[in-house]
């Protein structure tokens, strides 16, 4: 009886020993994995190495051309304003990466004189383009002969696309082609002051201006279907874009202080830029292109900057926020 009652008395202890044990390691292991630290946070990669029809180049984290200006001198920027419009500079923030295959030692960064950090490769402040749409996407390549893609090295490219070698004269071919169904027959529509021709002229230049369908509406384009802009700042009918602002929206010139033949003198005039240049102008506005409008009928700048817009065929600029 003595004896059943010591088994029983050890096996009890024996079992809250166990239990006592079972929460000693429970606890512990708690108080390890309070302890550990945090999963290390995995890096944006900034900058890139990408194939494109140039080759390899470096491409921004969502796969996009970067490129260089020949305007920048010693790592530092000179596009800002509407120049940055349509070349967005490549912010970064201090702690900054390289994506695998890539020398880090060629990247640095520079301050812009808005204290933001863009990114630079070799001496050679990096940008994006408005006009590329998708990765491999190389619109900006040698825009106003300064802008150009830069390859893995930090090296600028000139070569134009292969793509674009290989077309020859197709290229040529084919936006006159685009600019005249953007115009039309010059004789179908006679109430049109923009796309009136003289039928029975022989050998006649193509008009300066015509007046195509895009997406905001009926629009103002030149000879070769590419829609025609008016700049807010340019008040009082004076051209105020230039040097790194004209490589991005280039101005329409004209040959000469007079309006061109088959335009409406009551809708456009002609004005003399500092250059000496003259510039054609639609109601108040001198007009321009758009480096990143690729193709006829592409109204890619509509809007930058809230000073860009489309010119209307009756001088007005399609959705300015302000009247004029």
């Amino acid at each position: 009886m003595k004896m059943r009652a010591l088994t029983g008395g050890i096996a009890i202890s024996l079992l809250l020993a166990a239990c006592a044990g079972t929460s000693t390691s429970d606890d512990t292991a708690n108080q390890i994995d309070t302890l550990a630290p945090p999963p290390a946070e995995i890096a944006s990669i900034d900058v890139k190495s990408g194939s494109s029809p140039l080759g390899d180049i470096l491409i921004g984290p969502e796969g996009l051309t970067l490129y260089a200006f020949t305007n920048d001198i010693e790592a530092t920027s000179t596009c800002y304003g509407t120049c940055a419009d349509a070349w967005p500079p490549v912010i970064v923030d201090l702690d900054w990466t390289a994506g695998p295959g890539l020398d880090f030692g060629i990247f640095a960064t520079t301050l812009r004189e808005d204290g933001q950090l863009q990114l630079v490769a070799g001496p050679w402040p990096l940008y994006y383009f408005a006009g590329d749409g998708a990765p491999g996407d190389v619109n900006g390549q040698g825009s106003g002969d300064v802008w150009f893609a830069v390859d893995t090295a930090g090296r600028l490219i000139t070569d134009t696309p292969a793509a674009d070698r290989d077309a020859g004269s197709d290229l040529t071919a084919e936006p006159e082609a685009a600019a005249g169904e953007a115009a039309g027959d010059p004789g179908s529509d006679e109430d049109d002051a923009n796309a009136n021709a003289d039928d029975g002229a022989q050998g006649a230049a193509p008009l300066q201006v015509a007046v195509a369908t895009t997406s905001l509406g009926e629009a103002l384009v030149d000879a070769d279907g590419r829609t025609l802009y008016g700049f807010l700042d340019d008040t009082d009918g004076t051209p105020t874009c230039s040097e790194a602002c004209a490589d991005a929206w280039p101005p329409v010139i004209v040959d000469g202080p007079e309006v061109p033949d088959g335009l409406d003198p009551a809708v456009f005039s002609v004005v003399e830029r500092a250059d000496g240049s003259y510039q054609l102008v639609a109601g108040a506005w001198p007009l321009y292109t758009f480096a990143g409008d690729g193709a006829p009928g592409d109204v890619n700048g509509q809007g930058s900057g809230d000073v860009w817009f489309v010119a209307a065929p009756d001088g007005k600029l399609l959705g300015a926020s302000r009247d004029y």
